[in-house]
């Protein structure tokens, strides 16, 4: 898996956007986070698994996973599977962290 956070985003007062490209027949890491994200497909095409529900997506598809969902994506295509993310920034990230600690 390839991924390149975009230097100037991180600039924005809310959000960060990281570039995320996987190799046919890969996938990211099962992964669940404190925060919600949306996802746009721009290249190839893959599933979402989202909890237990596995969907088939493609270029121009949104995703959204809410907070704390336990998400993947995998490349069933035979061409690079490329996605942008797009995430809260680490000041609104460490205020998330900082509300879920006190709870």
């Amino acid at each position: 898996m390839f991924y390149r956070p975009e230097p100037d985003v991180d600039k924005a007062p809310y959000f960060a956007m990281r570039y995320f490209e996987v190799e046919p027949g890969g996938w990211t890491d099962l992964g669940r986070h404190a925060h919600d994200h949306g996802v746009i497909i721009l290249r190839g095409k893959g599933k979402v698994l989202l909890g237990e529900k596995e969907t088939e997506i493609s270029f121009g598809d949104v995703v959204y996973v809410p907070p704390n969902e336990l998400h993947q994506f995998k490349n069933t295509g035979d061409e690079p599977f490329g996605f942008i993310c797009v995430i809260p920034n680490k000041d609104v990230l460490s205020k998330i962290k900082a509300e879920g600690s006190r709870r």
